[in-house]
């Protein structure tokens, strides 16, 4: 059993949160929390959506940990630290509002999970009441053989409220049907660029603008980026470029490559005039764009002032120069990795991917998401406990948001509120995704074009339109397959 925490210490550290953090948090959020009336009339919020009452029960919580942090989501106690004291707050508020008590476990990994979660649905024996998935892998089976339910027909889930990220979800849907759920439970794996500010000030200290200006002001492009990098590169050894020397750009030449082609506002996937979805990268409106954006970023990774690591065809995951050891600028990482620089002495900020030019000023910065998704099995013992035990979870979650600015960025937020900033404003309400990442088993060479292409092809030459064309045709087609199947089978099932 829960044992119940003291209202007055809660009042008191949502206090002190509301306090360190009143430069990032808008004030109808900190009246969410905090009630008005009298001095020193401090009420509990609670979900509108949600009625007070005592389930008795336990909810079963299994998550891939692979995409996910598995403390954002449960801890069996408090350890003391900023971050757990507020998960674990999060879970007896559950347990308080909705007499829920909640249990978390590993699912095993993306190649793994899969099969006993099928397991335990067809069993209907109760063991798992929401799944966190990978970002991809087995995601598609699952939504395609009807193994996960239509959010929108989930008993108690309002999915209208805010701490619900339904344009993300709306990504995803088929049909208008919601079978994956994003709210303040992941803003985890989210792709950032992280910089080194001593290393910034003194190499770039003379700019008209800084680099939140930059950002604040929509002027923050790839080409900017790019430039910023380049000046940084030092041969300190005098023998060309290795880990010794000082470089622009550090980071894995994978996943995180990615991220550049949804900040450039190009979508793998799109529905075409007829409404079908196909493959888009290198359509009539994106063709030269991405011709343009792969010759860039291959010029720029293959250039000097760039360590990046590749770890395709047996090279190394591992990124050699981080900007904790003050030889690299900027470093592609997510959200969730930022905690790792605390156990060092450097100052470093946040930053979005950058847009692809200016004249996307109109759609904004948009950040790739990297984490898994909340989902309901198509069978579960209480549907309506269920529903409205998500649904207050992602409610209560805010505290652990504003937390998680102290536990990633520590006093750094308090001396340089811009950080927080750029989370908030420009990285987390930007995340996006798209149905060829989150079902990228069903159209292989996609998800993985830009890392790739850039890596192998000519510049924008013939054998960037060779690669595509190798793939694109049967992608398109799996792709529409797979919709329609889904389709057919909410039909014939019923769900």
């Amino acid at each position: 059993m829960i044992k119940h925490f003291k209202p007055i210490a809660l009042i008191i550290a949502l206090l002190m949160l509301i306090s360190c953090f009143a430069s990032c948090v808008q004030l109808e959020d900190i009246e969410d929390v905090v009630g008005g009336g009298e001095e020193g009339d401090v009420t509990e919020a609670f979900p509108e959506s949600v009625e007070q009452k005592d389930y008795s029960s336990e909810f079963y919580l299994s998550i891939v940990p692979d995409s996910n942090s598995m403390k954002l989501f449960w801890v069996e106690k408090s350890e003391g630290d900023a971050l757990s004291e507020a998960v674990y707050a999060r879970q007896e508020k559950l347990y308080s509002y909705l007499g829920v008590e909640l249990f978390a476990s590993s699912a095993g990994n993306y190649q793994t999970y899969v099969e006993p979660f099928r397991n335990a649905v067809e069993k209907r024996d109760g063991s798992v009441d929401c799944l966190v998935t990978h970002v991809h892998g087995g995601v598609a089976g699952l939504v395609q053989d009807m193994y996960l339910s239509d959010l929108n027909e989930v008993a108690g889930l309002d999915l209208e409220q805010d701490y619900w990220n339904t344009e993300f979800m709306d990504d995803l849907a088929i049909d208008g049907s919601r079978y994956l759920g994003f709210s303040n439970y992941m803003p985890l794996s989210t792709c950032v660029i992280a910089f080194n500010k001593d290393m910034m000030d003194q190499y770039h200290g003379s700019m008209e603008k800084s680099v939140y200006d930059l950002v604040e002001d929509y002027e923050w492009t790839l080409d900017e980026f790019i430039s910023l990098a380049q000046v940084v590169y030092t041969d300190k050894t005098g023998d060309g470029p290795t880990d010794d020397d000082i470089y622009g750009l550090t980071g894995d030449q994978w996943v995180r490559w990615i991220g550049f082609f949804h900040a450039s506002n190009i979508n793998l996937m799109e529905q075409n005039e007829s409404g079908k979805y196909e493959i888009s990268m290198m359509n009539a409106v994106n063709a030269q764009k991405t011709n343009d954006l792969v010759k860039k970023l291959k010029d720029f990774s293959m250039s000097d002032c760039t360590r990046l690591s590749f770890p395709i065809g047996g090279g190394d995951w591992s990124v050699k120069v981080q900007i904790t050891t003050g030889r690299a600028l900027m470093q592609l990482t997510t959200t969730g990795s930022l905690e790792a620089y605390l156990s060092y002495d450097v100052d470093f900020g946040v930053l979005p991917y950058p847009m692809y030019d200016t004249t996307q000023k109109n759609v904004g910065y948009r950040s790739l998401q990297w984490g898994g998704y909340v989902c309901v099995p198509s069978y579960v013992e209480n549907e309506q406990m269920v529903g409205e035990t998500l649904d207050v979870l992602a409610f209560y979650s805010d505290s652990v948001r504003i937390t998680f600015y102290e536990k990633v960025l520590g006093k750094q937020v308090a001396d340089a509120p811009e950080d927080a900033r750029m989370l908030e404003e420009y990285i987390w309400k930007t995340v996006c995704t798209d149905l060829a990442q989150c079902y990228s088993d069903k159209c292989s060479g996609v998800l993985y074009f830009l890392p790739y292409v850039t890596r192998t092809s000519e510049d924008g030459g013939k054998e960037l339109a060779s690669y595509y064309s190798s793939f694109s045709s049967n992608a398109t087609k799996s792709m529409q397959k797979f919709i329609q199947q889904v389709i057919v089978n909410k039909t014939k099932f019923g769900k």
